[in-house]
């Protein structure tokens, strides 16, 4: 696994350089370099639903991440999600509604 933990609740994924931290009960928060991306969660015991939306885009310039990250966003928030010992799920958000 290529996760190392940052801050308690803030873990780097060491491969991409992307950091995913919990921001409330609710968000979490995805980040590369001066980049973020707000990740609306539901929690529950030992897992987690992810809200990603269908075509990422960073929240500060719009512009969508990069390959690596963009094409491979569940498996980064998977071993980040794995080494804190949730389970992912995912549904993918179109325009503002979810999907499986």
């Amino acid at each position: 696994m290529t996760v190392r933990e940052v801050l308690s609740q803030k873990a780097l994924h060491v491969e991409t350089g992307v950091t995913l931290g919990g921001v409330s009960r609710d968000d979490m928060i995805l980040e590369l370099g001066d980049h973020s991306l707000m990740i609306p969660v539901d929690r529950g015991d030992h897992r987690i639903l992810y809200y990603l939306p269908a075509a990422p885009r960073w929240d500060d310039n719009g512009e969508p991440l990069p390959a690596g990250v963009g094409d491979n966003l569940r498996e980064i928030v998977t071993e980040i999600s794995r080494f804190w010992g949730q389970e992912p799920e995912f549904r993918i958000r179109h325009y503002g509604a979810a999907e499986d």
